[in-house]
């Protein structure tokens, strides 16, 4: 059956005469997707919810390394001036400002050291030993660095 606009047949009318119509959904169809759509919702949120519970850590383990690794760089810089200053004393005064101090749950700490001849750490008299070992450890991580009387006097001074 041809629907020709000048046969006066009303194309509308005919589909609904016949009971059948090719437009929109159905009140099932509609009613079913929305059901669907409910369900797969319940599991995403389910899942999401879990995953944002735990998604501050995050924040708060990179937030405490850069807090720690901004107290390694404050302490590098401070070794740095007294180098500049005097080299014979520098390595005391860092551990007569540092040793001990705890800030925003940062706790810095320093160890007189030294190697022996395979590499491994020694425990010296502090007087004899020019290596000192600095620790920051905070919540999360802790970093550890090697601080020498690398210069003399006469040397130029570092800038930092």
């Amino acid at each position: 059956f041809v629907c020709n606009p000048g046969n006066g047949i009303d194309p509308m009318k005919d589909a609904m005469a016949r009971g059948s119509s090719s437009r929109g959904f159905t009140l099932v169809e509609v009613i079913l997707t929305l059901m669907a759509a409910g369900i797969l919702s319940v599991f995403f949120v389910n899942f999401m919810g879990a995953s944002l519970d735990f998604s501050w850590k995050s924040v708060e383990i990179v937030t405490s390394e850069a807090e720690t690794e901004g107290k390694m760089e404050e302490i590098i810089a401070y070794s740095t001036s007294k180098i500049n200053e005097d080299p014979d004393t520098a390595l005391a005064t860092v551990v007569s400002n540092y040793n001990g101090q705890s800030i925003n749950d940062i706790l810095v700490t320093t160890q007189y050291i030294e190697f022996n001849a395979s590499g491994d750490e020694i425990d010296p008299s502090p007087s004899l030993s020019s290596v000192l070992k600095v620790s920051a450890k905070g919540p999360s991580n802790e970093l550890v660095m090697i601080l020498t009387e690398s210069r003399d006097t006469g040397d130029p001074a570092v800038r930092y």
